[in-house]
């Protein structure tokens, strides 16, 4: 099948058939849904994966599910509270909006905090980005050149934002049995954030992971717990899924679980290594990027806040002023 063919006007995310009725929505790099998500037929009703970064995105997603599985859809799960996967989220008005319970509480503790934030610096922050974009230095170019719909995308957005908590919530595991599938939704503690979940198919062997996994491109860590997150993307590497849908990257495999694992030991022996030596955390920033990821997107700003970010972690377990 043609990809580009299965929604013809879409602007914010590229469609992919995944098998019959499950589709990935993979956030275009011009667009404002920032993060993939993923819709699932499951019979009679149609469970959407998280939103995208911005009402007009999240419109787009939900004209699509409508469309591909001839059903408005009943329900939205969202994976976990950073912006770009919820924001969409008041555009869904007949889903049941579905997260763990720490997940809403997040949304509507920090993620209102952030929206705060943008009110503040959003116009700035854009600004910035086309300047940048538009610089002879070609990392500059690059770093704002892939932000500036991001942050478009915010100020555009902030008049119509109303942040949406789930109606519904659970804390380990949520099962839909439907007419034509079963989806799962299964909760993890203390992964890429204080709370994650994913969306596995186990019949069709589909795992959509949110930010539990990046493909080719640096993850964000900071607001997690790396060392937790290797155990849990075991624990993902075990569900013996075919298609791993990442939250931003290309679909993944088993594989991508794997390399995104050894970026973790990586530059956490990287960060060790500049701890024993009597080295400070700008020296963790300044470490050489390895070869292994110097073709993975977003290198900036995450390779350097990922360094600093694990400095101060190893830093502070072995009890050492930073």
């Amino acid at each position: 099948m043609d990809r580009k063919s299965i929604v013809p006007s879409a602007k914010h995310f590229r469609y992919e058939r995944l098998a019959p009725g499950v589709y990935a929505a993979i956030h275009t790099e011009a667009g404002w849904g920032v993060c993939n998500a993923g819709i699932v037929d499951l019979g009679g009703q149609t469970l959407v994966f998280d939103s995208g970064l911005t009402p007009r995105a999240g419109r787009e997603l939900r004209a699509a599910a409508t469309t591909l599985t001839k059903h408005a859809p009943s329900y939205l799960a969202v994976s976990h509270y950073h912006n770009d996967h919820i924001r969409g989220s008041q555009v869904f008005p007949e889903a049941v909006e579905i997260g763990t319970t720490l997940t809403r509480e997040l949304i509507a503790t920090k993620g209102r905090a952030e929206l705060k934030e943008d009110w503040e610096n959003a116009a700035d922050q854009a600004a910035q980005m086309k300047r940048l974009s538009e610089s002879k230095d070609e990392s500059e170019k690059e770093f704002g050149a892939f932000f500036l719909p991001y942050w478009q995308g915010i100020l555009a957005s902030l008049p119509e934002i109303k942040l949406r908590l789930p109606d519904m919530t659970f804390d380990k595991r949520l099962t839909f049995q439907g007419s034509k599938r079963v989806a799962q939704l299964v909760a993890f503690d203390n992964g890429h954030c204080e709370s994650d979940c994913v969306l596995f198919l186990p019949q069709e062997r589909i795992l959509f992971c949110g930010d539990l996994l990046f493909v080719k491109c640096h993850p964000f860590l900071g607001h997690g717990d790396p060392v937790n997150l290797l155990s849990i993307l075991n624990q993902l590497g075990g569900m013996k899924a075919r298609v791993f849908v990442p939250g931003h990257g290309p679909l993944g495999q088993k594989k991508h679980v794997k390399d995104l694992q050894s970026y973790i030991r990586t530059l956490s022996a990287q960060a060790r290594r500049v701890l024993r030596k009597g080295g400070t955390e700008e020296d963790a920033a300044s470490q050489t990027l390895p070869d292994s990821y110097a073709d993975w997107t977003l290198a900036q700003p995450f390779y350097e806040s990922n360094m600093r970010f694990l400095f101060r972690r190893l830093a502070q377990k072995n009890g050492r002023q930073i």
